[in-house]
């Protein structure tokens, strides 16, 4: 125990604690976060079924040097890498075609480097304590000089993550500076890293352990945390970095084993970023909303958490322009998609979810089952590994209780697989993120089914006016005058739900427009408010607004 109370210094604790939050607040979270958390239990499971089935084959007699090279060791996510069905890893470490053109010398290294990785891992799965063994043994064979942890920790991993840590280099960086050691990438360095490493992360876990944090293990929580400490904030390691560990073995193993790296990353090198979308910082997320991105960042976990909020307040606050702005950060970077969908009274089950419609077929009218426009989404969505956003504007509009149907449990129970009214069987895939938009002039919060809301969570939005300073400090426009008027007229209306927004007064041409925005837009919407208190539309009709203008200019 005393070991293991002395294994980080109490200046090294509060170093990582104060890290620690940064990270929390940075990363986890945001759309590559995110893809990050999923890919953890993920790729531990394939890699698991990986072994299982090479081990059987093994034993059954079959060749399988193939197999071993490409499904029990980290490759990088390309296109050419999933067609022969290679194991894809959150940290890759074989990055080309390793049998592509090999002479005969080097495919009679593989086969017996092949065997080799399967024993290894065999051995430790059967019996963890032969690791140190296991290492060391492997590291004297000729042709598997140059493996490194990084190569063959993840799939022990996989196969049995409560014994064996995921190391990599931006991990072993983090445990060196943190515990002030110096173990190297090699592979006999592996069981004090594990072993060490294993210790640490225990004696930090009451530091992470608190709100806000991703539903992962803690050993998987640090990894994600070194992975953004090293390749992301790039700390300045200081005090106690070796530079050597900068030292990339990927290169050595890729020149060994392939003369075609270069030819290889020229074909499927780019592969990764077609087809994805702009990156969409949060500081230029928080620039286009004029919000503080503490604010944002709380709109993020709650969405992630949750699965579905809703955006709610008076007219003109602009909850569809956020809705939207806030699905394409979700999105940004991955290969997702958003759509909008808007609600109305005549919007049902079977526009959203699937009914009958009829449709002609050679001259005949057919009466044919056809998915609705959440059933689509959903369909398109699985085709993707990132995030997908449905925006429903107006989503109080309509009838959600019958425009819902079986959606009502599975938005809450997101993991689960119903049957449908109309038949077949469906889930919402986990990477489907739901934002609605609600005028609570047309309905309040709480006339909202109980139900409902307890599936959504509700951001409110009242009017932004730094929004208006921040838009029309290039127009020319003297908007102090506009927001003074303003600010007076909602506190007359007196009720949050139906103050007047800042979106009707958004316009380049304000000055010109400004006449008809408020006698065609703002005094209708004042005379039905009051239409009980007509005195009170009187002071603020245009007339009277036009000389409070011209006062606060004066």
């Amino acid at each position: 125990m005393g070991d293991l109370l002395n294994i980080i210094s109490g200046r090294m604790k509060d170093e990582f604690s104060q890290l620690f939050q940064e990270f929390l607040s940075y990363y986890p979270y945001t759309p590559i976060g995110l893809r990050h958390t999923a890919a953890y239990e993920e790729q531990r499971q394939q890699g698991r079924r990986n072994f299982q089935a090479i081990a059987i084959a093994a034993n059954s007699g079959e060749e399988v040097t193939e197999r071993v090279l490409l499904q029990l060791l980290p490759h990088q996510d390309t296109a050419n890498n999933r067609q022969k069905g290679a194991w894809i890893h959150v940290v890759p470490t074989v990055t080309l075609d390793m049998f592509e053109e090999v002479e005969d010398t080097k495919a009679e290294d593989l086969k017996n480097l092949a065997k080799a990785i399967l024993n290894f891992v065999s051995r430790c799965n059967e019996k963890p304590s032969y690791l140190l063994d296991a290492c060391q043994n492997f590291s004297q064979l000729s042709y598997a000089e140059d493996f490194q942890t990084e190569m063959l920790a993840p799939i022990l991993n996989a196969i049995n993550s409560n014994e064996f840590l995921l190391i990599n280099r931006k991990s072993l960086v983090a445990i060196n500076y943190f515990i002030k050691k110096e173990y190297t990438p090699r592979l006999i360095d592996y069981p004090a890293i594990n072993l060490n490493g294993r210790k640490l992360i225990i004696e930090l876990a009451p530091l992470m352990r608190q709100s806000g944090v991703p539903a992962l293990r803690e050993y998987d929580l640090f990894d994600m945390f070194c992975h953004w400490l090293v390749g992301i904030k790039q700390y300045d390691f200081n005090d106690g970095f070796n530079e050597d560990f900068n030292y990339n073995f990927n290169h050595e193993f890729n020149d060994k084993y392939s003369a075609s790296f270069d030819e290889f990353n020229e074909v499927d090198g780019d592969f990764e970023n077609n087809n994805l979308n702009p990156e969409y910082s949060l500081l230029e997320f928080a620039t286009d909303i004029a919000f503080e991105e503490s604010k944002i960042q709380r709109w993020i976990n709650t969405i992630n958490r949750k699965g579905q909020v809703i955006f709610y307040g008076s007219p003109g606050t602009g909850k569809t322009f956020i809705a939207e702005k806030l699905a394409r950060y979700l999105i940004s970077g991955g290969d997702g998609f958003s759509e909008l969908v808007q609600f109305h009274p005549a919007y049902y089950y079977e526009d959203f979810i699937q009914g009958i419609r009829p449709q002609s077929e050679n001259g005949q009218l057919k009466y044919n089952l056809v998915s609705g426009r959440f059933l689509e989404f959903c369909k398109k969505a699985e085709s993707c590994e990132n995030i997908c956003v449905l925006i429903i504007d107006e989503i109080n509009r309509a009838n959600l209780a019958q425009v819902f149907g079986e959606l009502m449990y599975l938005l809450e129970y997101r993991d689960r697989e119903i049957p449908l009214a109309g038949g077949g069987l469906f889930r919402i895939p986990y990477n489907v993120r739901i934002i609605g938009t609600m005028n609570t002039a047309d309905r309040s919060i709480a006339l909202i089914d109980h139900a409902l809301r307890r599936r959504f969570a509700f951001i409110e939005l009242r009017p932004n006016y730094e929004v208006l300073r921040c838009y029309h400090s290039e127009t020319g426009f003297e908007i102090e005058g506009l927001i003074g008027i303003l600010q007076e007229l909602n506190q007359t209306i007196a009720d949050k739900n139906y103050e007047i927004g800042i979106s009707f007064f958004l316009k380049d041409t304000l000055l010109e427009d400004i006449e008809d925005i408020w006698q065609m837009e703002i005094e209708p919407y004042l005379e039905e408010y009051f239409f009980n208190q007509p005195e009170k539309v009187e002071d603020f009709r245009w007339e009277k607004i036009k000389r409070g203008f011209e006062s606060r200019k004066s």
